[in-house]
């Protein structure tokens, strides 16, 4: 499978909420470098925690600036959120004794899952709402 590709379709029209989404695209390629049958746990176990540690603080500044912008999608888009940690954390608790391409396979199928259908489609739908009050990305 080949890197994916930063496009301006991507985009959410927050500079901040897209650069998030960069690095975790970055991730999604670092995972894909390595390959399904990179034979180092270490690797994969590092990748899952940073993970899981970077959407932790991607999903609460997302949902923040969806709530400071009185977004009616709120609810629904952190039980979206809610669903990917929880994805992530199973792998994570099968990381101890699953078959580690498995592992990886999963992981790879999750995060393009993640990009085609939450970011490309999901993230979209709060961009008309973001884009226009928070400066194009300016942190609150």
């Amino acid at each position: 499978m080949q890197d994916v590709a930063w496009d301006k379709s991507m985009s959410v029209g927050v500079e901040v909420l897209d650069d998030d989404h960069r690095k975790l695209l970055d991730m999604f390629n670092g995972l894909l470098k390595a390959g399904i049958a990179e034979k180092d746990r270490a690797s994969l176990s590092g990748l899952l925690g940073g993970l899981r540690e970077y959407t932790t603080v991607h999903f609460a500044r997302e949902e923040m600036l969806m709530e400071q912008q009185g977004y009616p999608g709120l609810d629904t888009h952190r039980a979206a959120h809610r669903y990917f940690i929880d994805e992530v954390q199973k792998l994570c608790l099968d990381d101890d004794d699953s078959n580690e391409m498995m592992l990886r396979i999963d992981l790879i199928l999750l995060l393009k899952e993640w990009f085609i259908e939450h970011i490309q489609s999901v993230d979209k739908q709060y961009s008309p709402f973001m884009a226009e009050d928070t400066g194009n990305g300016a942190t609150h």
